[in-house]
């Protein structure tokens, strides 16, 4: 046999792969937790501050009252937001199967937001918060935010990117 390295059979190649592939689902998960933890730790979760909201549409929306039959998924985005832009069309995608309301922060007049939904397709029911003052009394600090609502209390808070399954799950 020539020198150099001999091959891993390649059922061992996949066995460590797997494991590797593993271990790093577990640091990323343990990592995105903590990082929820601390941007999420100063809001009070036992009431949510903003209960009724007007819509784009000028429909109001009780956001306490949606609540108490089942959750309600509050997402905090931006038009300028660049982790939104992936987000947001899975939130459009849930908006079809549970209660979903949006604030979009800071992001224009209404009519500049109603064309930026208009342009991307999404149809999930927004609040504009131009001035920020919805997102300042949610505590708000980091976009895209989403909280689920469920009997009146904030019971979920994440921050930054999140998958549809991710999305899903929280609504559980």
């Amino acid at each position: 046999m020539t020198s150099g390295k001999m091959k891993r059979p390649w059922r061992t190649r996949v066995k460590r792969g797997a494991r590797d592939l593993c271990w790093l689902t577990v640091f990323v998960l343990i990592s995105s937790t903590a990082v929820d933890w601390w941007r999420s730790r100063d809001i009070d979760t036992s009431q949510v501050p903003v209960d009724m909201v007007r819509l784009l549409d000028g429909r109001q929306q009780d956001l306490v009252a949606m609540s108490q039959q089942e959750p309600v998924l509050v997402y905090v985005w931006a038009s300028w937001c660049g982790v939104c832009r992936f987000v947001t069309p899975s939130v459009d995608w849930l908006s079809g199967h549970a209660q979903v309301v949006s604030i979009a922060l800071r992001s224009g007049p209404d009519k500049k937001v109603n064309g930026y939904l208009v342009h991307h397709g999404y149809d999930f029911p927004v609040v504009n918060d131009p001035d920020g003052q919805f997102s300042r009394r949610l505590s708000v600090k980091v976009t895209p935010t989403v909280m689920v609502i469920e009997q009146g209390k904030i019971t979920s808070i994440t921050t930054g990117f999140t998958s549809p399954i991710g999305l899903w799950l929280r609504m559980l």
